[in-house]
């Protein structure tokens, strides 16, 4: 029995994740999977990605999606083998220590406050669209209480939001992807075939070159954070085994369809250098294409989306300071849960300095989506660093001592592939570093980090025992 010194740390063994209700089932599940990374990321974000990169934001997102499979791989034989509230801030304590757990947790939770101010905004936007009168920073405040009501009411009640809103975002982007791949044949009535004309002119593939494939996935990055979440909910559901395997073995099928699927079609159908293109690339897209009554219910559905990506990020983010106070990392009353089993002192803390970041709206109204974006995407390489690092040592203590991997769990050519993700996701941060453009925002992030591992020191707590 897998037990690391730590109580409920075995596949076998219910998830450690003490006052927590369990509340989530399989099919919860499987919709958070693909609900958390589904929402401004995608929707809005991709489009200052087009910007930076032109067609070649489909290398940044090829190359981000490839890592994201390997990271859920390696999640995967982690949470099935130790489910936990805390998911890789635990597997990084357990590895390396209090400090790597500490920075690790408190890293991801800066993530996801900034997250839930960007999809905030974003939907904000376009309530202010429909709403003049309203201004944007007020309707992101509203939304914002929206969701923090939701998930002060019970797990249950995020898992059934997550489970039906989801299903409406899959179905809009199967629709936009269909009726792209129609347009692009030449069979939409109205539309000639674009051929390659837009993939290929206007600059090229790569109008800003590599610099600006690289500078794109800081914001895919972004996009695909939420995959992750379903290992932090595998503490508030009965068998965490079998969802997490469950959604873990179809992450590679999603991210082709949704994240390269509709970002292809965008590129074929549009210049890159499109003005609408930079601010709403699938409404634009819908508009060229003479769709006006579609694009009008791709907002309506849009919104829907990003409120309920909000509503993941404040369950993942709560969820996390949750499991950060429980160890000791976090003050206590962030480990107090209400009578509805919610963390309720965790997810206000959340939710107030996610309301901090919106109200940049007003001091930087043209700028702060973007900056928000690129914060909250270098936070994840240091979780996926974090994750790669664990995974490695984990992994080898675990063979060693005779423990494998529960089977259909085990990272691929292990250690070979978690080592390559650890190189490659390390040489894409210090890329960043390096240029000019997104220096500030990545050194940031790691003096933010260093900064962390300073505190774990100084206000040293419970280590780990190690078996």
């Amino acid at each position: 029995m897998l037990t690391d010194g730590r109580p409920g740390l075995d596949s076998s063994a219910p998830p450690r994740s003490p006052g927590l209700a369990q509340g989530l089932h399989g099919r919860h599940m499987t919709m958070i999977s693909i609900g958390g990374a589904v929402g401004a990321g995608l929707f809005v974000g991709s489009g200052s990605g087009i910007r930076q990169a032109g067609p070649g934001i489909l290398l940044s997102y090829a190359l981000t999606s490839v890592i994201v499979v390997l990271v859920m791989r390696m999640l995967a034989e982690m949470s099935v083998a130790r489910p936990d509230t805390g998911a890789f801030a635990v597997y990084a304590r357990l590895a390396f220590g209090r400090w790597a757990g500490f920075a690790s947790g408190w890293m991801y939770w800066v993530g996801w406050p900034l997250g839930l101010a960007i999809d905030a905004i974003a939907s904000g936007t376009i309530l202010h669209g429909w709403i003049p009168s309203v201004p944007v920073w007020v309707a992101a405040l509203v939304l914002v209480a929206v969701v923090t009501a939701v998930n002060l009411t019970s797990v249950r009640a995020y898992g059934e939001m997550e489970f039906w809103v989801v299903w409406l975002k899959v179905a809009v982007i199967v629709a936009f992807i269909g009726i792209g791949l129609v347009a692009v044949g030449g069979l939409l009535p109205g539309t000639d075939a674009p051929g390659t004309s837009n993939l290929l002119g206007h600059g090229g593939f790569l109008p800003h070159g590599m610099s600006g494939v690289l500078l794109a996935t800081t914001g895919a990055m972004f996009s695909f954070s939420g995959s992750e979440i379903v290992t932090i909910a595998a503490g508030e559901t009965k068998d965490p085994a079998r969802a997490i395997r469950g959604c873990t073995r179809s992450i590679l099928w999603r991210v082709s369809v949704f994240y390269l699927g509709s970002l292809a079609v965008v590129v074929l159908l549009l210049p890159w250098n499109a003005g609408a293109v930079g601010e709403s690339p699938f409404a634009a897209t819908l508009t060229h294409l003479g769709l006006d009554n579609a694009s009008a219910v791709l907002q309506i559905v849009l919104f829907a989306a990003m409120v309920s990506t909000m509503n993941s990020q404040v369950y993942a983010s709560s969820r996390m300071l949750f499991a950060l106070a429980r160890d000791g990392d976090a003050p206590a009353l962030f480990g107090r849960v209400s009578r509805t089993s919610a963390p309720r002192g965790a997810i206000l803390f959340t939710v107030a300095l996610a309301v901090c970041c919106v109200m940049l709206q007003l001091v930087h109204p043209t700028s702060a989506f973007d900056r928000l974006v690129n914060m909250a995407g270098d936070t994840m390489f240091v979780t996926w660093l974090s994750v790669a690092g664990a995974q490695i040592v984990l992994g080898r203590r675990d063979r060693r001592a005779g423990r494998p991997p529960v089977p259909g769990t085990g990272m691929w050519l292990f250690p070979w592939l978690s080592w390559a993700v650890l190189v490659v996701v390390g040489a894409m941060f210090v890329s960043l570093v390096v240029m000019p453009d997104s220096r500030v925002d990545a050194v940031g992030s790691l003096v933010l980090t260093a900064a962390l591992c300073g505190v774990s020191f100084l206000f040293p707590g419970p280590a780990p025992s190690r078996k």
